[in-house]
């Protein structure tokens, strides 16, 4: 008798909302990046030059099957999120995309970064002196 490897079923790859976003890829990102830019904006999403260019933006951040990305799913998500949240629509301008705010407003996705950094760091430093509460709490209860 073989074991089987257990898998988990996922949801289609364009349906953001049903994937964890560590299961998320470039079409994910791009399905996210439409919706999110209708409900913001309330138009259509318009690429920098074209898909191909903006998944290789995407593919570059979050890494493909064969290439490491740069940057965590989670972080990638904020920035568009903070990228859309920031940007002020105007006449001209009625939208934003990927591949402008990663161009010019790459200093959100810095401060995101930076951000989560200082989280981890402080997530680790607690963890190591809950470690070491219940080691002096063991100690002195005499277990």
């Amino acid at each position: 008798m073989t074991k089987r490897k257990s898998t988990r079923k996922l949801a289609p790859a364009k349906d953001w909302r049903n994937r964890d976003i560590d299961d998320w890829n470039t079409l994910t990102f791009t399905e996210y990046l439409r919706d999110r830019h209708r409900e913001v904006f309330g138009i259509e999403y318009a690429p920098m030059r074209s898909w191909q260019f903006e998944q290789g933006i995407l593919g570059r951040l979050i890494g493909t099957k064969t290439k490491k990305g740069t940057h965590s799913k989670a972080v990638v998500k904020r920035f568009i999120d903070e990228a859309f949240a920031e940007y002020k629509p105007s006449a001209q301008y009625p939208g934003t995309n990927l591949g402008f705010s990663y161009a010019y407003r790459r200093n959100i996705l810095q401060r995101v970064e930076a951000e989560e950094a200082t989280k981890d760091k402080r997530d680790r430093h607690v963890s190591k002196h809950e470690e070491n509460l219940d080691d002096l709490s063991e100690w002195l209860n005499g277990n």
